[in-house]
């Protein structure tokens, strides 16, 4: 890499440490076809008048057809549709394939997806050095209450609002109660909705949380005595008794071999049946959440783990 390429890539990433919305532009060009990028430059000039800008690069197959339509419309992404960003980041297809949109008030495609939308007449075409700085003119804008798509650090990002106000006592000492706002009632909350189904789907197979948690750990590692398998479990208060694994080899989970417990066939059975099942509903929830939430709560909740102990068994935190 020449010097000019390093020191080009050291701008650009000192540029990426700046958090900018995304966003997609869009137009219409001479034979009546949609047109639209993905971009990151959009900015706002002027209020009154009410003038946006962004820009685009010279080298780009849309350019000469954006700055001649004298019109574009600019939608800022929520953060939902880090699909549809990615999609029209990319040239050399037909981008408007499947994706639905009506024409706007002067003319351009526009979504009935975003977290604002501002419909603009150019007015101004500046050069940018390797890119063109659009200017126009806002006829017509809406916004929705969306959170926005982020981008930072060449990677997509999310706005995480800070509360507003007074921040609402989570727990009241002085009379012994607690509002739905305290951390560890919703952590233990949220475990005991996502985790009730798959309780219910153990028990309709004629098993347990705790011969579950016994054969999870067994299928990662074995064999292994009573007193292993308790202190690989004793953080979830399932550790098994005698008296429960000499159960669950009577019934077929487990095989027994000088004290010490291995996978039996129908123990492997009820352990894979049970985690494609909880697989399903773990997928199921992620559908409601976008990558960058999901990304977020793991990150968190692995935060709060390190910060209260790192007694859990290797096994689990590896898996």
């Amino acid at each position: 890499m020449t010097d000019a390429a390093a020191l080009q890539r050291e701008f650009r990433n000192a540029l990426g440490s700046f958090a900018t919305g995304v966003t997609i532009a869009t137009t219409m060009d001479a034979a009546g076809q949609p047109v639209g990028v993905t971009a990151s430059s959009f900015n706002s000039v002027s209020l009154e008048p009410p003038l946006v800008l962004w820009s685009l690069a010279k080298k780009s197959l849309s350019c000469d057809t954006f700055c001649e339509s004298g019109h574009f419309a600019v939608h800022v992404l929520a953060a939902s549709q880090e699909d549809l960003s990615n999609r029209f980041a990319r040239s050399g297809e037909d981008k408007f394939n499947g994706i639905e949109w009506r024409e706007g008030a002067l003319g351009s495609p526009v979504f009935d997806q975003h977290a604002a939308l501002f419909q603009c007449k150019t007015r101004h075409l500046y050069e940018g050095g390797d890119h063109v700085i659009l200017v126009g003119e806002v006829i017509d804008f809406e916004t929705r209450d969306e959170a926005p798509l982020l981008f930072h650090a060449g990677s997509y990002a999310e706005r995480r609002p800070r509360p507003r106000g007074e921040a609402t006592e989570s727990v009241d000492t002085e009379h012994g109660r607690f509002s739905d706002d305290f951390l560890f009632y919703l952590i233990s909350r949220a475990h005991f909705q996502t985790s009730r189904p798959t309780r219910e789907k153990l028990e309709q197979l004629g098993s347990s949380m705790e011969e579950y948690l016994t054969l999870a750990v067994l299928s990662m590692e074995a064999p292994l005595g009573q007193q292993e398998l308790g202190t690989r479990l004793v953080h979830t208060g399932h550790a098994p008794s005698k008296r429960l694994l000499d159960l669950m080899t009577r019934k077929g989970l487990l095989v027994e071999t000088d004290d010490r417990y291995d996978l039996g066939e129908k123990g492997r059975e009820l352990f894979v049946e049970t985690l494609a099942f909880g697989k399903g509903l773990e997928a199921d929830l992620a559908n409601h959440f976008t990558q960058a939430e999901l990304a977020e709560t793991k990150r968190v909740l692995r935060r709060l783990i390190e910060l209260t102990g790192q007694d859990v068994p290797i096994g689990w935190r590896d898996n």
